[in-house]
């Protein structure tokens, strides 16, 4: 399932992406009414959550990385939207394209999204995979944090999706997909 994301330019650790969650929601609301283009917003959060990362202890390496994922993953969820409230769509030009917001809900919305990509790439999602996209997903490498949360925020998450995935026996699918 990592691997999977990784080969997309998808996968982030749970707690980066909360730290570049933070960064791009302050980034957002600093430059209300001067909404910057998508690259330049991806290069200032880079920065800003490995300020916050720094202030809170957390060492982490990846941050250029992690952003442009976490960025990938907003634009599939439809996380962000322009100056007008319409939802920039992924493609070429959404790097261009001028974020002045976040949809309400982004957070779950980007990582539905990237519960829906492993589901629709991966085929064989299974009722019992729960765990493993937990550690996909959610992973904080924290042993304060519960498993057993992890494993209920993948069933909220596959529940928001429940207009857009189903269950077919035990295989999660992605509706509308051509039945065997």
């Amino acid at each position: 399932m990592v691997d999977c994301l990784k080969r997309e330019l998808l996968y982030s650790e749970k707690r980066p992406r909360d730290f570049i969650f933070a960064a791009v929601e302050r980034l957002l609301d600093e430059h209300r009414g001067a909404p910057m283009i998508l690259s330049r917003l991806t290069r200032n959060l880079t920065a800003r959550a490995r300020e916050l990362g720094a202030a809170a202890g957390f060492a982490y390496a990846n941050w250029d990385t992690t952003a442009k994922a976490v960025v990938r993953a907003m634009l599939g969820g439809g996380a962000l939207l322009t100056p007008h409230g319409d939802v920039i769509p992924p493609g070429v030009e959404a790097l261009g394209t001028e974020v002045a917001s976040l949809c309400e809900g982004y957070r779950d919305l980007t990582e539905s999204f990237l519960l829906e990509f492993l589901i629709g790439e991966l085929g064989d999602v299974t009722v019992r995979d729960h765990t493993a996209l937990a550690h996909a997903l959610l992973r904080q490498f924290d042993p304060n944090i519960s498993m057993e949360d992890q494993e209920d925020r993948v069933a909220i998450l596959l529940a928001r999706l429940s207009d857009r995935i189903e269950l077919r026996g035990q295989v999660y699918t992605l509706r509308g997909a051509d039945r065997l």
